[in-house]
């Protein structure tokens, strides 16, 4: 039979050289095993593998390396190992076969894929370069298999260099040189020099995907690659949309949207219906506030793709930049019936809800939504502010406890602390501040830490020290008029009114015309009896602010101290006519009715308006009282306006 054997040997080899490797592989067994080389058995198992027939490749393999250890076999058993996952043996195997013969490349090449597969990179990088040194015919795929490590690792100068060396000879490169050669320039922040790389990995890319096989051959002809790598290389390519999805992220990152909009449009004539290119296209026309064309291609996209949830969330943001809280609302809820407990959409929703000024809907999507995901502290802080909104500052502080209970930071401390401020519980906000601190000690140089640790000085009435904090908070932040204004308003509860007056000056020199610290200044000026001053400032006021009584009020008791009688009438007339339940108004107006005009009918009705509505009076009795306490007039006004109040407003009605 030798005939027959050795006919079924060429059979066997020449089926190969053709492709046919099933064919092939049924001649390889009629020639049989044992009358194969050592170099037969290790193509035959590679055939094998090739295949699907992996298992009978190991037997094949392992029987031969029982019979004698030779470093061929274990470098074929180590490669299989590794696509099967099996990186340990695999190295295991190649330590045999490095230790039988070091030279070969392969072995070298092979043990540093393990250990790139295992996660020990230096041992990789390591192999890859004794690889290196092995072979030149090989050098542009170990190049670049070196440089994927060195990417891995961060060592980007390193993996560019590799990269470079990778493409030195464009006769030997591949797309996916220049493309990953582009990614380590990006870390480098070279970008011009990126996209001028990038741009070879496209036009490269182009060309090859009109052939036939997509440039597969071209890949094989120019690496050493399997044809299994090749097949991940052409459909990395693909998608990546040729590259020119990630030029688009190139271009942005550069600050050139126009451009990164141009290459989502040219791989959309390559690549037509790309949900994801259109949905980047969506995001690049937002971000250069082309909301209308934006929205029109992203209600394209979520009409053709109704249960791919990106699109719906893009939608969203394109809606919240021009305000559009209804529309952002309808998205959501369409999303949410969707995706009725994805967390995210659940979330937004309670943030378009408090954008749309409906509190309660926000409350109740936020309320749902901690039920839902109770683990995520992000939750119950917004659910935190959306009661922070309702004033609800007992509860905000327990959902900002079961945040700090899920992950303890500075910010929720921080937050806190304002929860516990609002409700005059200073000593705990103090608390929160430093244990904020505690965590983070940059806190110690920030302007805001200063100014919260000033607003709780002032709410325990403590001057002195609120005055320190808030110059410290002025030394970081110099042009902040807010810090200025609550300085002096510190200041001036310190009876401090010329330093008070100065920190509003400085304030209006950052801002102009600032409606509230004119109007500070206004009163600071009538309190240091500066009347021509208060005159101008709380006239200026209420020309700005003309919706505010408070400023009328002010302004009628400077009139009133200048005399201008007539123009203090006006004054608090005008506080009334915004406000009509302001009982100090009426009483300023019955006192320059009764001292200055005589005008006893008037003075008495106004007397009778403050009695309905001066604070602290529950019923007749306390209101009577009150008015007993009021100085400037005499017993007969006094009856007068207890019988007006009497015969107008004495029924329950007016007293309930």
């Amino acid at each position: 039979m030798p005939i027959f054997h050795s006919f079924a040997r060429w059979m066997a080899v020449r089926l190969h050289r053709e492709g046919k490797a099933q064919q092939s592989i049924r001649w390889y067994e009629r020639w049989g095993v044992k009358r194969m080389s050592w170099d037969e058995r290790v193509d035959y198992a590679g055939y094998l593998h090739e295949n699907g027939n992996t298992g009978r490749a190991v037997d094949v393999l392992t029987e031969l390396l029982r019979q004698h250890r030779y470093p061929n076999a274990y470098e074929r058993r180590a490669h299989i190992y590794n696509e099967l996952g099996q990186e340990e043996a695999a190295i295991a195997d190649l330590n045999a076969a490095i230790e039988l013969d070091p030279e070969p490349y392969l072995f070298w090449y092979t043990r540093a894929i393990s250990h790139n597969n295992r996660g020990e990179l230096e041992e990789a990088a390591r192999d890859f370069k004794e690889a290196l040194k092995r072979r030149e015919d090989a050098k542009s795929s170990t190049y670049y298999e070196l440089g994927n490590v060195y990417m891995k690792m961060e060592r980007f100068e390193e993996a560019e260099s590799c990269y470079q060396n990778a493409a030195a000879d464009p006769s030997k490169a591949i797309p996916h040189y220049y493309y990953r050669q582009a990614q380590a320039l990006e870390q480098l922040e070279r970008m011009e020099e990126a996209l001028i790389v990038l741009e070879k990995a496209i036009r490269l890319h182009e060309e090859w995907r009109i052939l036939k096989d997509r440039g597969a051959g071209k890949i094989k002809e120019r690496t050493r690659y399997s044809l299994a790598a090749i097949a991940t290389f052409i459909q990395g390519a693909e998608e990546e949309y040729g590259f020119q999805f990630h030029e688009s992220k190139l271009c942005e990152t550069m600050g050139n949207l126009s451009k990164a909009l141009e290459a989502i449009d040219r791989a959309l004539l390559t690549y037509p219906n790309a949900a994801d290119l259109e949905l980047r296209k969506g995001y690049l026309l937002r971000q250069m506030n082309r909301y209308e064309e934006a929205a029109e291609m992203l209600n394209r996209i979520i009409a053709t793709n109704p249960s791919w949830l990106p699109p719906y969330m893009e939608l969203v943001a394109v809606y919240r930049a021009q305000g559009k809280s209804e529309e952002t609302v309808h998205v959501l809820l369409e999303a949410k019936s969707r995706y009725p407990d994805h967390p995210v959409v659940r979330f937004w929703l309670a943030d378009a809800y408090r954008e749309a000024d409906q509190p309660d809907k926000a409350r109740q999507e936020s309320e749902e939504l901690t039920r839902l995901e109770p683990d995520d502290p992000l939750n119950w802080k917004q659910r935190a502010e959306i009661l922070i909104d309702a004033e609800r500052y007992r509860e905000a502080d327990e959902a900002y406890t079961r945040a700090l209970q899920l992950e303890e930071t500075a910010d929720f401390y921080m937050r806190r602390s304002f929860s516990r401020f609002m409700e005059d519980r200073y000593e705990e906000a103090m608390m929160d501040i430093q244990a904020a601190v505690n965590l983070d000690e940059s806190l110690l140089k920030d302007g805001k830490t200063a100014y919260a640790l000033g607003e709780l000085y002032m709410g325990m009435q403590n001057w002195q020290l609120a005055d320190a904090e808030y110059s410290r908070a002025l030394a970081l932040e110099p042009d902040n008029p807010q810090i200025y204004d609550r300085r002096s308003r510190c200041r001036m509860a310190a009876e401090r009114l010329t330093d008070a007056l100065e920190d509003c000056n400085r304030g209006l020199q950052l801002t102009g015309m600032n409606p509230r610290l004119i109007w500070l200044r206004g009163l600071i000026h009538y309190r240091l009896e500066e009347l021509e001053g208060a005159l101008l400032d709380l006239t200026t006021y209420t020309e700005i602010v003309p919706d505010d009584s408070q400023g009328y009020y002010n302004l009628g008791l400077v009139y009133k101290q200048l005399d201008r009688c007539d123009d203090a009438v006006t004054a608090f007339t005008k506080v009334l006519e915004i406000n009509p339940f302001d009982a100090q108004a009426y009483l300023e107006r019955a006192s320059l009715w009764y001292h200055h005009f005589f005008d006893r009918i008037r003075a008495t009705d106004d007397l009778a308006q403050w009695l309905l509505y001066a604070e602290g009076a529950s019923g007749q009795g306390d209101r009577f009282e009150l008015l007993n306490d009021v100085r400037g007039f005499d017993d007969e006004m006094r009856e007068r306006a207890k019988e007006q109040f009497l015969r107008v407003y004495g029924s329950s009605r007016y007293l309930s």
